[in-house]
This record gives structure tokens, sequence and C-alpha cells, in this order.
């Protein structure tokens, strides 16, 4: 071919080219294409860490790959913090590792130009403002909103901002919620008007959540088109790639599960289905009765309302189609016994115009205090055909008195973050947690508020399980408009523990008069430890150390599967102490003890058979980074002989180089192995005295793969003294059992 033929072919790709730009961009070519243009997209999740995606992977699939919609993912670290299944990459190198992994899983499922903001991944936690702090303080959500105003996505999809999971998802999903809330006004984040972005409001915004909360589960059990197997496969070759976190070991195709991924509708600007079969519905996609472009709020003074009291919803819509709509009705739907006044006179709407109605609604005096829908409807004409839509709000009933349990400084914090966005009503899925002590008296705190006119005075009547009694007969004295914290003392006993547990989940609940509020009841250890004269010999060997004893069984299960019986994986525990350090000695019931850590590599207990002693000097410590969190192997690929390192905490490492004068010894045994961890209290944040109760945890990680390559993750059980699901049993201080030092 000659060279201008070739040139001519070339011009004319570029013209097809750019002629389809211009379609796709709905205008006629002049150029250049709006970067903004470029950016938009349908719908985003965020998230904390790669692989935090894993919740809509299929979703995305669907609506991305297959229906031709448009998704990006924003991902605030790189992961630095997780494990490493594959290596020995740590830190950004390992970072670098995960953020590709994750690029080639969302570009299975069509999403080709996710996001990485580059914040720092630590230590597992649990705690959402030691993450804000590590993380420079709130400047990045203004991060987040940029990409929001930029990327444009109508449907924001994020995770559970609240406690019960991981402190970075916390703050990913608060940073989420808080873009939905504010990215449409030009005061919130300021400075961006000066970069040319413009403020822009999403339409819904979505948590993942379980199949209680859930308010919509989009299958995965259907075939991809373009994929041409089910969702549920689709999504499992995808996260094969996730192989630094082991993933690919468990992940099989065909999948051997298809459940759907189910989403909670936290808010909504637009008319929802009810129920509701897909994310984009009212938002990019036209629901059965409503166009696209018309937005639909329901807006409560308040969640909670008084029983028998007027209080305001204001219902808005606002048409944003090209369209006028003519004889608009506003109205609001309630509940069997609710009244309301207000409904406004059908009046036209014209494009970009608002109506609104502010309604007055009574709940009936003996409403259940309940989360309740108000339900706000629109109905109207455009042109001559009928268009009508809905969307609901929630409040909660309560009467004039009422007497909740003080919640646990991190519920606290996030009921007020929940409030401060208006999503406070999604917090009824948080119990408040109350830690207690058995063989202690502790103190919990009720709080009671009078919102009546007149005095209210009476007894607080507590609903306890078998082995916790209240101390005397606590009692409330009100004036109007009057809110207090009564004192109540519990006392419990071992009767309250599970059978073969050493702690327990109990439910617990406070009335006043019909008012009835509920909370979860952490039962913890309690244990006074000697102080010896003479200290044990660090060897391996715990028959010279004298201690307070305990035992960790099977059912002190924190983590995937119970062991098969206490052969499989059990201990007893000693704990003594002196002025320069703990001493904690351990006889460990393992069938098969692993021993696949190279002695330079360790790190991450999880990984393997190992022990962690997690010691809080302080009781009064609120996260990881005011603790120690010892651990150690009980051998290595160089044979029986114990490594010690800290992890999760602080100051993470070798023991030589972040706790000097910590050691730890391991000596095989038939059926198992003992080791012996001697802690100074120099290397903790704090050091207690004589008589002072400490918070003190013993955890057991377990991994039966005989011949496991050396490195490889292969945790199958985790054990712990107090040992609650997700966490606690290592990244909550508060749930940690109490041990006295003895005078």
């Amino acid at each position: 071919m000659s060279r201008t033929p070739m040139i001519r072919s070339v011009l004319t790709l570029f013209t097809a080219l750019a002629c389809t730009a211009a379609a796709q961009s709905g205008g006629s070519y002049t150029g250049s294409v709006s970067g903004v243009d470029l950016m938009d997209v349908d719908m985003m999740f965020i998230g904390a860490h790669p692989d935090d995606d894993s919740g809509v992977a299929a979703t995305f699939a669907r609506y991305i790959l297959d229906e031709g919609y448009k998704g990006t993912v924003i991902t605030l670290t790189g992961g630095e913090g997780g494990g490493n299944a594959t290596g020995r990459e740590t830190g950004r190198a390992l970072g670098l590792i995960r953020e590709e992994e994750e690029r080639r899983s969302l570009s299975m499922l069509g999403v080709t130009s996710p996001h990485f903001l580059g914040l720092r991944d630590f230590y597992f936690t649990l705690s959402a403002p030691e993450t804000e702090q590590k993380w420079g303080g709130p400047a990045f959500v203004c991060d987040v909103v940029r990409l929001v105003r930029l990327r444009r996505p109508e449907v924001l999809v994020t995770m559970w901002p609240g406690p019960g999971t991981h402190g970075q998802h916390q703050m990913a999903a608060r940073a989420a919620t808080l873009a939905y809330t504010h990215a449409g006004d030009p005061a919130y984040c300021p400075d961006q008007v000066a970069e040319g972005v413009q403020p822009f409001t999403p339409l819904k915004l979505y948590y993942t959540a379980g199949e209680a909360d859930a308010t919509v589960g989009i299958p995965t059990d259907t075939v991809s088109r373009t994929a041409r197997i089910r969702y549920a496969d689709l999504k499992s070759v995808a996260q094969f790639n996730y192989r630094s976190q082991g993933w690919d070991a468990n992940l099989t195709l065909p999948a051997k599960t298809t459940p759907p991924e189910q989403f909670m509708l936290v808010s909504a600007r637009v008319p929802v289905q009810t129920p509701e079969t897909s994310l984009l519905t009212g938002a990019v996609q036209r629901s059965a009765t409503s166009p696209t472009g018309v937005r639909l709020s329901v807006t409560p003074e308040a969640y909670e309302v008084g029983q028998g009291r007027a209080t305001p919803v204001t219902v808005q819509v606002t048409n944003t189609t090209a369209q006028p709509l003519t004889a608009v009705q506003l109205d609001l739907r309630l509940p069997a016994g609710w009244t309301s006044t207000g409904r406004p006179a059908p009046r036209p709407l014209a494009s970009g115009e608002t109506a609104s109605a502010t309604f007055q609604v009574t709940p009936p005096a003996t409403a259940p205090a309940d989360r309740t829908p108000l339900t706000g409807t629109f109905a109207a004409l455009q042109g001559t055909q009928p268009v009508s839509g809905q969307n609901a709000a929630f409040v909660r009933p309560v009467p004039a008195v009422v007497a909740s349990f003080a919640p646990t400084f991190d519920v606290a914090a996030y009921q007020t973050f929940a409030r401060d966005t208006g999503t406070e009503w999604v917090t009824g899925a948080l119990p408040t947690r109350l830690p207690v002590v058995v063989g202690r008296t502790t103190a919990v705190t009720v709080n009671v508020t009078n919102r009546s006119a007149a005095r209210a005075e009476g007894p607080l009547t507590l609903e306890l399980p078998a082995g916790v009694t209240v101390v005397g007969s606590p009692t409330y004295a009100l004036d109007a408009g009057q809110s207090a914290a009564v004192p109540v003392q519990l006392q419990v006993t071992p009767a309250a523990l599970p059978p073969g547990r050493q702690s327990g989940l109990l439910p617990v609940s406070v009335t006043t008069g019909a008012f009835k509020a509920t909370a979860n009841l952490y039962v913890l250890p309690g244990l006074t430890i000697p102080r010896v004269g003479t200290p044990p010999v660090i060897d391996g060997n715990v028959a010279d150390l004298t201690g307070a004893d305990v035992s960790i069984g099977p059912d002190d299960l924190w983590w995937r599967a119970k062991p098969d019986s206490p052969a499989d994986a059990s201990a007893r525990v000693k704990l003594a102490y002196d002025d320069q350090y703990l001493y904690v000695g351990l006889t460990v019931k393992d069938e098969l003890v692993a021993c696949n850590i190279a002695p330079d590599d360790v790190k991450a207990q999880l990984r393997s058979d190992a022990i962690g002693i997690t010691v809080a000097p302080d009781r009064t410590s609120q996260d990881t980074s005011t603790t120690l969190q010892a651990a150690a192997f009980p051998c290595t690929t160089a044979g029986f002989q114990a490594r010690g390192f800290r992890d999760a905490d602080a100051k993470q490492g070798p023991m030589e180089d972040t706790a000097p004068g910590m050691q730890v010894a391991s000596v095989k045994q038939q059926g198992g192995y003992s080791i012996e961890f001697r802690l100074p209290w120099a290397a903790m944040p704090s050091t207690p005295k004589a008589g002072d109760t400490i918070g003190l945890n013993v955890v057991l990680y377990d991994g039966d793969t005989k011949d496991a390559r050396v490195g490889a993750n292969i945790s199958q059980s985790g054990l712990a003294w107090a040992s609650f699901s997700w966490g606690g049993k290592q990244a909550l201080p508060y749930l940690w059992p109490q041990v006295t030092l003895s005078r």
C-alpha cells in the first residue's frame, strides 16, 4: 500500500471514531469532547481496600458489563495493612500489588477506570476516630466529594458506616454518606469551585447489607449474556485475582453458592418502587409510573416523634424533565390510626420548578415505638399521560418518658453522625453494647428523658438473663423537659455464661411505662493474678509459672470453623506478674501444629498456628494504638523455636525491635505444644501498678494444613478467652477480660 492511501485510511478511522464520540456525547463533533462527559458514570462504589468491592461484583457485572451502564469504584487505600499470601512484600509494595489485583478484577466486571486515593492502610482496627486521625483528619472526605462531583454517579453504593466492622470501612462509608448528603452544596468543600468543579447531587444511596436489613437483593444465579456464565461464577473468577489475600484458595468455578447481593436503600431523592428490583430505577432507569427526571423526597423534622403529638413532614417534588407537569398532587400515606393535615391543592409544575407541602403528622398515643415508614406520593399528568411515584422516610414514635442504656463511645459517635446526615433510621440495626464482668458488680448507665409538660417519676424495670441481677431498685424522678443519667449496678455470676464458654453475648432491656429499650450485654471474664517473687524461666516449660489459670476451648470460637474437639484446638493459660513483666504461659492442645512461617517473616499471626496476647494497661483505651498486641508463632520452618513480634498496635514488628525485653519460648509436646511469654511493662504505653485492673485477652490461631506452603495463610479456626466475632477479641479493648494485679 502506498503512503497516501494509508494516510487516508487512518484519517477515515479517526473521523469514524470522532463521529462515534460525538454521538455518544449527544452533540455534533467540534474538535473536543467535554472532560466531564468522559468522566460521567451512572453508579459508584466507595470502599476502603482493594477487594472491598466483593459485595457489589455481580451487581456491577449485571449493570455495566451486560446492560451498558457506566460505573466506577473509589478505593481509599492500597490495602497495605493486609496480609500477603503470595510473597513477602509489605507497605507500599504490597499496596501496588493489591491495586493491580483490583484493577484486573474490576475489568472483568466492566469497570475500566477505578480510583485509588492512596490513604494509609494500617493495622486492623475497629475504630473510626483512629482511622480518621491516621488519615490526617477529615480532609480526605473532600477528595471523595471531588470524585463524586467529577464522575457524577446518580447511584452511590458503600459499606456499613457504623461500629461492628473495620474502622477504615466505617470511614469510607461515612465519606460516601457525606458525599451523598453534601456534594450538591457549593458551600461544602468550597475550594473545589476554584478548580472548576461543579456541585453534583447523587440521587440514591445504598449500603451493602445482610439479609435482615436489606431492602433489595440482586440475583447472582442467572447467566451473564456477555460472560455466558452465572453472575456468581463471574464474580468467583474475577475475585480469583485477589491472590495476595488468599482468596484464590477458596474460590471455585462453578461457584459453590449463588446468594443474592443484598443492599439497604438508605436515602433516595427520586420515586422508589416497592419492592425494589434494581438499584438504578428512578435514578437512571425509568420506573413503571414515573419518568426519569422527577425528584421526590420525604423529610420529617426529626426521626423520633412524640406519640399523640403533631410533627411536620415535608414532601417535595421537582420536575427536571423537559416537559411540564400538570395537576400535580402531593400526598402522604400513613399507617392506620395516624392522621395528618396540610394536603395542598393540585398545581402545575414547569420544567425546572419545585413544589413542596408540609404535613402535620400525628401518630396515635398508642403507636408502637418502632421504625415506621411515612410514604410521600405525587400524581400528575405529563401531556395526557398519567404519572406518579412514591418515596418513604422513617420515624419512630416515642412516649413522653423514655429510658435507654447509654451507649459506648463508638456507638454514640456513630449515632451522632447518622443524625447529622439524616440517616438516623438505620441505627436501629446497631444495638447498644454493655460490657460487664463475671464475679463483679459493674455500673451501667440508663439515660432517661421526660418530654412531657409535667414531672415524671417511677421505677426502671430491667429484664436480665439468668446469672445477672440488679443491685437495689433504680428509679427516676424528672421535672418537665429534664433528662438524667441514672446509674445501675449489675451483679454478674458464672451462671450467665453459655455452656463451655468463658464469655457471652446476651440480651437485656429496660422499661419505663410501656417503652422498652434493648441492648447487648457482653459478659467478660474477670480474674485476679498473683504477683510472683521469683520470676519463671522463659524456656517453654510452664511448670515453674505459678499463676492464676483459665481454660479456652472449642466453644470459645470467634473465627471461622469450630475445632472438632479440645484435642484439635484448646489451651490452659497461666497468668502472673511482677514489677517488670507480665508472664503468660499456655499449654496448647493441637493435633497438627503447622510450622510454615519462615523465621525472618514473623508477622500477621492470623496466617498460621499462633498465640496472641493483647494488653490494655489503661482500661480507658479506645483503640489498639494505646495497647500492646504481642504474638508468637510456636515454630517456624527452622524448627520448634518460638518467634515473637508485635502486630496491630502502634509499634509493629519483631519483638527485638519493638518490645526490648520481651521473651518467648516454646516446647513441642505430645498432641500440641507449650509456650511462654515475658512481656515488659516498659514496652507498653503505660505501666500499671499493683491493685490496678487492666484489659487482657489471650487469642489462639489454628491452621490444620499439613505440609502447608511456606508463608501461606492457612487460618482455619480462632479461639479466645473473651471471644466475640468481628474483631472484639483483639481490636476493642473494652471487650477484653478484666485482669486485676493483686497487691
